[in-house]
């Protein structure tokens, strides 16, 4: 009898397992790596030395191309900011055509006011620093980022969860530079 509770515990513990990430931060952090082309839906909020808002963000990644779309208080309307490493482009409600820059971050500056790290963000949203080696991390015991800081910036990770294989963040606390941004996210998917 005692065997078979035993047999029973040693299988349930083994089921168990595959609830909590595998490997390692090593292994974890490689494999988000080869997340290349994904998509994240969910609530953004923004506090500025200005203004506090919060919206609806889509944010679709294929390598180093980007699409993000803004609904709701933003501007009565939705904001699209896309691009690629070397061009962007940003049109915001009752534009007829999207003002273009050399990158993001010039762009939400000039026109939001905003300082949004366009370009590190599409590495922190997966759990992970952006290349370079400046950044400062802090892993929590399952080997998932829980805190990184990186070009002035502090993000905090929370509410990880497996999404089609990975385990990536549900909840991600930006600040810095005077500005916040919480990005609650409601969706993850991964194409390849």
């Amino acid at each position: 009898m005692l065997r078979l509770l035993c047999l029973m515990l040693a299988i349930s513990l083994s089921g168990c397992a595959s609830l909590f990430p595998q490997g390692g931060q090593e292994t974890l952090q490689q494999q988000l790596s080869g997340i290349e082309h994904w998509k994240v839906r969910g609530k953004l909020s923004v506090v500025t030395p200005q203004d506090s808002v919060t919206g609806y963000l889509t944010w679709d990644q294929q390598e180093t191309d980007y699409r993000l779309f803004i609904t709701g208080p933003f501007g009565q309307g939705s904001s699209q900011l896309s691009g690629s490493a070397k061009h962007a482009e940003l049109l915001l409600p009752g534009w007829d055509q999207p003002q273009t820059a050399d990158s993001p971050e010039q762009l939400m500056m000039l026109y939001m006011g905003w300082k949004f790290p366009v370009s590190d963000i599409r590495h922190w949203v997966k759990g992970q620093p952006a290349p370079g080696n400046d950044a400062r991390v802090q892993f929590n015991e399952a080997g998932l980022l829980n805190e990184l800081q990186q070009h002035g910036w502090q993000v905090k990770y929370s509410r990880y969860s497996r999404q089609q294989g990975f385990w990536l963040p549900g909840l991600i606390k930006v600040s810095g530079h005077n500005f916040r941004f919480v990005f609650s996210i409601k969706e993850w998917t991964i194409n390849g």
